[in-house]
């Protein structure tokens, strides 16, 4: 089987079950939070053991005009109400093969930000925090 590269064009985002659109680049880190364990009279640790896993992320894209962003696609809620924010989940996938890259079923929007150039598009950023970052192992794919 010869090796085929994923390009950007081949990946979909889901939020909260909704294809997104908008999105160029989509960008995740998943920390396995490994850490050190010393022991009594050592300066080297003599184990490291896993302790908390979270994902992060950001996803950037176009604003589309009278579209209302993130609160308008039902991602985040208004300002005044950011107390009674909800999860939000977040899928990324082939687009060829419907594989999972990435599966958070809760997630929360952490900020979001718009860049607008003169001559240029505008565009949108969101960074998130997950629970239980599933990739396609995870999920039997």
């Amino acid at each position: 089987m010869q090796a085929v590269s994923l390009s950007g064009s081949l990946v979909k985002v889901y939020i909260s079950g909704s294809l997104f659109t908008n999105v160029q680049s989509v960008n995740y880190t998943i920390d396995y939070g490994i850490n050190e364990i010393g022991g009594v009279d050592s300066p080297f640790p003599q184990e490291v053991v896993p302790t908390r896993i979270s994902v992060t992320g950001t996803i950037s894209g176009l604003v589309i005009k009278g579209a209302g962003g993130l609160q308008g696609a039902g991602v985040t809620s208004k300002i005044i109400d950011v107390m009674n924010q909800s999860y939000v989940s977040i899928r990324i996938v082939d687009r060829h093969t419907d594989q999972n890259l990435l599966f958070v079923a809760q997630a929360m929007i952490t900020n979001e930000s718009v860049s607008v150039s003169a001559k240029g598009l505008a565009r949108s950023s969101f960074g998130f925090k997950g629970i239980v970052p599933l990739q396609s192992g995870d999920l039997g794919q």
